[in-house]
């Protein structure tokens, strides 16, 4: 868990003690841990308490009397790799599973997509109660993780269900929502990244802003779901990712031979990379000297990999379209123009989303007609929702 940002929620239960247990084992295995407390839980427990084992600030209102700009619980959606309940009350879980926001846990839950784990705690009547069990399936069906209470003496002396899970079991919980499927194993994906660079003269060239953050996040994620991926990437300034075939290029022709020399034994192909457009007519060999002259620099449209390398692999083909205006449009223009499979729209002058960015917010869509919108959120985590989607949706883009 080296380096995951995790959010413990306490919620008001007199086994919130507990959870100081838990962040210290959390931290122990290198996690970075936050708490946000509910009212009732600092009637059990104070906040200097998980603070100190924390090592951070502890979240407590919905509007903070801070300098900080924007809302804390916005704020934490997008950094955070999971969410801990614990303990987690009858309340908690109903307000939760019925999208109940009205302090800042349950506004906190209602807007995270994030794994979230759930440990109950509470009287065994309220766990028995039917609410509360048909708030644990809604919360299942959801994809939610609810770890059932232990069985013995509770606090009110009467023996049941609902004493909080051991500690083990929720330290094996947490570690589980870590653990990444594989369901690219055996398969062979091929990912485009970064910009191409086209010389004007031996100091000049003509370029774009991208930073290949996306496609490298999409090869790693598709590395971790047990892909043999193929990065090929322009110049940028990222880190080559261990276990990862890594070949670099600087312009078009460099970026067309390597696609086109990978292609073919490939199961997915994620063209992600800002491709030049256009190239000069002419390069010098010499540096072009200043003068007060205007200097007119003729292009020409640069070689279009995307549409040349339809009908030459079975690959599953996703494109992706950076724009500014008539976003959808343009999308769907190129998605039929190209022959892709997928495209991936998000748009250049929107803050937080394309080009430098560490997150994104993107529109999927597919030659079938369908449309999927991702939120704002760190690029990591979209390029692990894109793969799942294409994975998903792909049986209806199957090549024979």
């Amino acid at each position: 868990m080296k380096n995951k940002n995790i959010l413990i929620m306490v919620t008001g239960s007199i086994a919130a003690y507990k959870a100081c247990e838990i962040i210290r084992l959390l931290r122990k295995e290198g996690a970075n841990v936050q708490v946000m407390m509910s009212e009732s839980a600092q009637k059990f427990i104070g906040k200097a308490t998980f603070a100190a084992l924390s090592g951070s600030e502890v979240l407590t209102k919905l509007f903070p009397n801070t300098p900080k700009a924007g809302l804390e619980h916005i704020q934490n959606a997008i950094e955070l790799d999971a969410i801990i309940v614990l303990p987690a009350t009858a309340n908690i879980i109903c307000k939760a599973a019925n999208g109940v926001a009205d302090e800042i846990i349950s506004t906190t839950l209602s807007i995270c997509e994030q794994p979230t784990l759930f440990a109950p705690a509470m009287n065994f009547r309220m766990w028995q109660n039917p609410a509360t069990q048909e708030a644990i399936e809604k919360l299942k069906e959801r994809g939610k993780y609810v770890l059932n209470p232990e069985e013995g003496l509770l606090a009110s002396l009467h023996e049941g269900e609902g004493r909080l899970p051991d500690i083990k079991k929720i330290m094996n919980g947490i570690r589980s929502l870590f653990e990444m499927p594989t369901p690219l194993e055996g398969k062979k994906v091929l990912i485009t990244a970064g910009p191409t660079r086209e010389s004007i003269d031996p100091v000049r060239f003509i370029s774009n802003k991208s930073s290949g953050k996306m496609g490298y996040a999409l090869a790693s994620k598709a590395k971790d779901m047990g892909a043999e991926v193929i990065l090929i990437s322009g110049p940028v300034n990222l880190s080559p990712i261990p276990g990862i075939e890594l070949i670099t290029i600087e312009n078009v022709r460099e970026m067309n031979e390597a696609v086109n020399s990978n292609i073919k034994k490939t199961d997915y192909v994620f063209m992600s990379a800002a491709i030049a457009d256009f190239l000069p007519l002419q390069t010098s060999n010499k540096k072009i000297k200043r003068s007060s002259n205007d200097l007119i620099i003729k292009l020409k449209p640069a070689p279009d990999i995307l549409k040349s390398i339809h009908g030459k692999s079975k690959a599953i083909i996703i494109a992706f379209a950076l724009e500014t205006h008539n976003g959808e449009k343009e999308a769907l223009r190129k998605l039929n123009d190209k022959k892709a499979d997928y495209i991936i729209l998000n748009y250049a002058n929107e803050k937080g989303a394309g080009f430098e960015s560490s997150t994104n917010r993107v529109i999927i869509f597919d030659k079938q007609g369908n449309k999927q919108e991702l939120k704002k959120d760190r690029k990591d985590r979209i390029a692990e929702k894109i793969i799942s989607y294409v994975l998903k949706t792909q049986t209806k883009h199957v090549k024979i």
